[in-house]
């Protein structure tokens, strides 16, 4: 099974997982879900739930892409996913005096 391909000259991986990346491109990476995420909370006042997740991830691959990463997008999906519950907890101690519990939803 082949499992790259010829895009602009590059060869891709098409099956590449998160963990193939280099450390700083991981760190971008995270660093990006994190900005994402926080200006979705700005912006609606309020903890980013499932709905947002498109919007949040859409913001991180624009990012990804004008770095030239290549990762698939569903590497990214499954990143984001397993680092929500960190996400949330960084974004409640930046905000710790405005946080409401209520607007909790995970």
């Amino acid at each position: 099974m082949k499992n790259h391909k010829l895009i602009d000259g590059r060869l891709l991986q098409t099956n590449k997982k998160f963990s193939a990346l280099k450390e700083s491109q991981k760190t971008k990476i995270a660093e990006w879900e994190y900005e994402a995420y926080k200006d979705c909370y700005l912006k609606y006042k309020k903890v980013p739930d499932k709905r947002r997740v498109d919007e949040i991830l859409i913001s991180v691959f624009e990012k990804i892409e004008a770095a030239e990463i290549w990762i698939p997008e569903d590497e990214i999906y499954k990143h984001y996913q397993s680092r929500h519950s960190k996400l949330l907890k960084r974004l409640k101690k930046e905000f710790s005096e405005d946080f409401q519990d209520e607007n909790v939803t995970e």
